[in-house]
């Protein structure tokens, strides 16, 4: 199959990219294994156009629904390797390669996760129980008992971020507090424990205890722990990426590499649906005018 874009990741970012470049009368296959992080969202209610909410597989059944009516392609493999060979851009997935003068990657990003003494982090996250965005559902957290579990460092600034929704939040660093924690992470007005010692979930409470014996009671947790960009093919390819991993783009979402281009989380720690719908009708006009004109 003749293609004109390659599309790596069958998220948010990735399914809109392919329902534009379709719409434009391009080639389009989509490499999907699987891993959106939007699998996650027990409902989201700051996507637009879903005023009573919507779930992250609900969503990420619309937009392959969407982008299939079109004739897009997606190809459930994971690629392990992408490189440019003759000025074009050849990839490779569970053995087989493929090539396109574009490539268009929406890799996302992996979430940190802090380890349960019993149960499933990501089954908490499917419920609603633990969270990792603030920005995305702190609204839904309004006024509820809160845990911000972390690195001091991370926890803290987020802990300060999470009092705009409730006033009782509680920083559980997962590294034991310095003398001098306040004036280094300004802790100032917020609760911070000792260090964690166990974290887990029972009857839809959590409990938190800390490395000083103590027992803690929270409704809720929110994951500080970082989500680093899986930007493991940019770097194959020769693209530059910044200190955290995200992929350096211009504002055509191109990256250092000509042809290879970059939508979504893997771009921004502004790690949110609009942003990848936003990214993907901006890298999907520009993919469009690079490619040699195909008219009808």
């Amino acid at each position: 199959m003749e293609l004109d874009c390659i599309i790596i990741g069958g998220g948010p970012a990735g399914l809109t990219a392919a329902t534009y470049l379709r719409r434009l009368h391009r080639r389009v296959m989509v490499f999907d294994d699987g891993r959106s992080r939007a699998r996650w969202i027990p409902e989201s209610h700051n996507c637009p156009g879903f005023p009573l909410g919507v779930s992250g597989n609900e969503l990420l059944h619309r937009l392959r629904e969407q982008a299939a009516t079109y004739g897009a392609t997606v190809n459930p493999k994971r690629v392990s390797s992408i490189h440019r060979e003759s000025g074009t851009w050849r990839i490779e997935a569970d053995g087989e390669t493929w090539d396109s003068p574009t490539v268009l990657l929406a890799t996302g990003v992996v979430d940190r996760l802090p380890t349960l003494a019993s149960g499933d982090p990501e089954e908490a996250l499917r419920n609603g129980l633990l969270r990792s965005c603030a920005l995305c559902d702190g609204y839904e957290a309004t006024d509820q008992r809160i845990a911000v579990v972390g690195p001091l460092a991370k926890a803290a600034a987020n802990a300060r971020y999470m009092t705009t929704f409730s006033a009782d939040i509680t920083v559980v660093p997962i590294d034991e507090p310095a003398q001098d924690a306040n004036a280094a992470f300004d802790t100032a007005g917020l609760v911070v424990l000792a260090a964690l010692q166990s974290l887990s979930c029972k009857e839809g409470a959590w409990e938190v205890i800390d490395t000083q014996g103590r027992s803690h009671r929270f409704d809720l947790v929110y994951a500080a722990m970082g989500a680093p960009a899986r930007g493991e093919l940019a770097r194959l390819a020769g693209a530059k990426v910044d200190e955290d991993g995200a992929v350096i783009t211009n504002e055509h979402m191109e990256t250092s590499q000509t042809g290879l281009f970059a939508v979504g989380d893997v771009v921004t720690d502004l790690n949110q649906i609009a942003v990848a719908f936003g990214h993907a009708a901006i890298a999907a006009s520009a993919i469009h005018r690079t490619l040699p004109p195909a008219p009808r």
